[in-house]
């Protein structure tokens, strides 16, 4: 069994200084997108560079926390960002762009270290960045803010419930996170390797957006699923288990499928139910790997994905994000060391092809 190094998240505190090569960050809709910028003009922080991702698509709801990020990020650091325009309706070229943007900048650098904050990232463009850094053998932190109160609320269950129960989409579309799934994406360095005629077992961090999940489920058509809900380490959240698994129940029932429970904050707890799964359904099938739920768990699907990258990562998009039932408000932010999670002989090695590279 591979050891995986005990590493904590731990609160980044309004009295903790930020000393690194650069930070990427997101302007994206959510409140929560502004806390750590916003924080970095207020400490004592050691900043060469920074990268800013903008989304093109919903332009006028992601503008207004952009420029707010933008101005944040010159503050701290006293250079304008470097913008990298991301669009989920060509994954593969927006893709190019944050690895290329991540190589220019990361070329002159002074100390070989990125602080990359999730918060206002989705899943594809939070791993994108996070792997162009690896590869490039930086040193690599994740920052993460909790949002206050996620969507749906607990006095709209009951409803989202019965709508979805009648397949009222329309209806049901009021209380979701986001529209019905526009697209499947799975980018070329996440495509894994995958046997001629071997089954596929399709692992789920299911969330709550089970329109989502149910147009992945038909398109991808695997042999069997293993489905894994999210657990909160707040109390006042903890009946969002119970709301994942009734939104998700008959969707899992016609395929062969298993379900288990994992941390939402945790990704070295995350990873250790992954590891569970791979050893338990690695041997019959292929695996693909799905993170949906919480953007830690998507964290715990890469480091999943670096120590089996024989396994696929796959990403959906949806027609539309609805950003006043997303999240609201903004919490504790946490930090991750992603390097020291990865391993000293892991990196050491990306290192050793990185330095072979450039000779």
């Amino acid at each position: 069994m591979m050891r995986t190094p005990k590493v904590h998240i731990r609160k980044f505190s309004h009295r903790s200084r930020l000393d690194t090569g650069m930070v990427v960050c997101c302007g994206g809709f959510e409140d929560r997108a502004l806390t750590l910028p916003r924080r970095l003009t207020e400490l004592s922080c050691g900043i060469e560079r920074s990268i800013l991702m903008r989304y093109t698509s919903q332009a006028e709801e992601n503008r207004r926390n952009f420029r707010r990020v933008a101005s944040y990020l010159k503050k701290a650091t006293g250079h304008n960002a470097k913008v990298v325009r991301v669009d989920a309706n060509s994954p593969l070229s927006s893709y190019e762009r944050i690895k290329e943007t991540v190589q220019r900048v990361a070329s002159g650098l002074r100390r070989r270290k990125v602080s990359v904050d999730i918060s206002g990232m989705t899943h594809m463009w939070a791993l994108g960045v996070i792997n162009a850094c690896v590869d490039l053998g930086l040193e690599v932190e994740i920052l993460y803010t909790e949002a206050t109160e996620y969507f749906p609320l607990k006095r709209q269950a009951s409803a989202l419930l019965r709508s979805w129960a009648k397949r009222d989409y329309d209806r049901a579309q009021r209380f979701l996170q986001s529209a019905a799934l526009m697209a499947v994406h799975v980018l070329p360095d996440f495509a894994g390797n995958f046997r001629p005629g071997r089954s596929t077992c399709l692992i789920i961090f299911a969330g709550y957006e089970p329109n989502r999940i149910e147009g992945l489920i038909d398109g991808y058509a695997p042999g069997a699923v293993v489905v894994l809900y999210g657990k909160s380490p707040r109390p006042q959240h903890a009946w969002r288990t119970k709301l994942s698994q009734e939104l998700h129940k008959e969707m899992f029932a016609a395929w062969p499928h298993r379900e288990a429970i994992c941390s939402t904050l945790s990704p070295l707890k995350a990873l250790e139910t992954l590891e569970d799964i791979f050893r338990v359904v690695s041997a019959e099938y292929d695996v693909a790997v799905a993170p949906h739920c919480s953007k830690m768990q998507g964290i715990a699907a890469y480091l999943f994905w670096r120590r089996h990258p024989e396994v696929q990562l796959l990403f959906t998009s949806p027609a539309r994000f609805n950003p006043k039932q997303y999240s609201r408000g903004e919490r504790d932010v946490y930090i991750f060391n992603l390097t020291k999670a990865m391993g000293n002989a892991a990196y050491c090695a990306i290192a050793r092809t990185v330095a072979e590279a450039s000779t």
